[in-house]
């Protein structure tokens, strides 16, 4: 599929940076590589590949509100955890604490992309592969954030805790 505009395959807009969860002992190439989708009302979502939030900028929603109020954060962010059809669980990204960092979807993530510029996780969790996306409508302050179970079988349950703020940009 070919954009009209520029000439270039749909093809030539996803950038991947694959993971091998063996790498979870050298995060810096998760931490210092960072995300962003805006909204085209000034709104916009970033972060890390790694899912944590490393800087005062970084979150899943931060809204253009009219004036005065300005962007303000909405959805900071969102922890993520996976309980398996056998029971176990698993948390996906990562959280930066005062004086601790942890990661332990490192371990399971295999994949990050941009498709069409938007930001896509790959993990994958024993026998099943688990996708993440996160999406901004254009002209909305809204966040959509979807996964969807690629591999495996029985039932995935997916927790989500949102930390939700709002506070000044």
């Amino acid at each position: 599929m070919k954009n009209e505009e520029s000439g270039k395959r749909m093809d030539d807009w996803v950038l991947r940076v694959h993971w091998r969860g063996a790498q979870a002992d050298v995060p810096d190439s998760l931490l210092t590589r960072e995300w962003l989708v805006a909204n085209g009302l000034g709104g916009y979502a970033s972060g890390t590949i790694a899912g944590v939030v490393s800087r005062r900028y970084h979150g899943l929603l931060i809204a253009a509100l009219p004036a005065p109020l300005g962007r303000r954060v909405m959805l900071n962010h969102l922890s993520e955890l996976g309980r398996l059809p056998d029971g176990g669980t698993v948390f996906l990204g990562g959280e930066e604490r005062v004086g601790a960092l942890t990661l332990p979807g490192a371990a399971y993530l295999t994949e990050f992309r941009l498709d069409m510029g938007l930001p896509v996780w790959r993990y994958q969790v024993k026998d099943w592969t688990v996708e993440k996306r996160v999406l901004l409508p254009h002209g909305q302050n809204t966040v959509l954030i979807t996964y969807r179970l690629l591999e495996g079988k029985g039932t995935i349950r997916l927790k989500l805790r949102p930390a939700l703020h709002f506070r000044p940009h």
